[in-house]
């Protein structure tokens, strides 16, 4: 077996290799030759959303929330159908389960999560939370495509922290919004905004007087 280290290559007989050795050498070994993404083209059932599959960033037809990196669906490849698995969505929670609760409790610990960041890397900007309810969430039921992070591109989900645009034309404010959550790995508005300053309103155009100093 041939080893590259500072004192240069050397061949090495494989019985001077221990197993940990063996392991951490093909780990470098894949990691130099990497493979091409598996396609999610032919998965089925329950699995994760990757930056490949296909649904990436698609509506969800139920709830009408984009497919985010990370998120749990269940994918029917038969009807080319993709459904979330989060139980805050609930669309593809099978009958009898507690989806309430369970989203409940997991919305507590993100809560927690959030407010703890937030804490240890305040923002320069307001931030606000997204309630139930919130006019920006999506609503299939009303037939139109729910708003977006002008950064990201994903729907907006209930309990997000946003940085909402500070403009007010004509005394109300457009309600554009950026992602503004580390804790759900979403940075968007460090990325969109580094200065942390709004001077114009993306979406009307109007000079924002009041914006963060």
């Amino acid at each position: 077996m041939r080893l590259e280290g500072a004192g240069g290559d050397r061949n090495v007989d494989d019985a001077e290799v221990s197993s940990e050795e063996a392991e951490l050498l093909l780990g470098v070994e894949d990691g130099l030759d990497p493979q091409p993404v598996e396609e999610s083209i032919g998965v089925d059932g329950d699995v994760l959303t990757g930056p490949s599959s296909w649904w990436n960033h698609r509506l969800c037809t139920l709830c009408g929330h984009s497919f985010r990196r990370g998120d749990r669906v269940r994918v029917d490849r038969a009807s080319r159908t993709v459904l979330h698995l989060d139980p805050a969505l609930g669309c593809a929670v099978s009958e009898g389960d507690d989806a309430e609760s369970a989203a409940r409790e997991g919305d507590l610990e993100t809560a927690a999560l959030s407010e703890g960041l937030l804490k240890a890397w305040p923002p320069l900007v307001e931030v606000s939370r997204i309630p139930l309810g919130d006019w920006r969430l999506p609503n299939p039921a009303v037939g139109l495509r729910a708003p977006v992070c002008l950064y990201c591109g994903h729907t907006f989900r209930a309990g997000e922290y946003v940085v909402v645009c500070p403009c007010r034309p004509e005394g109300q404010a457009c309600g554009a919004a950026v992602h503004r959550d580390p804790a759900a790995g979403l940075s968007c508005w460090e990325r969109w905004r580094p200065s942390g300053k709004v001077t114009v309103c993306p979406v009307t155009l109007a000079k924002v007087r009041n914006g963060p100093s």
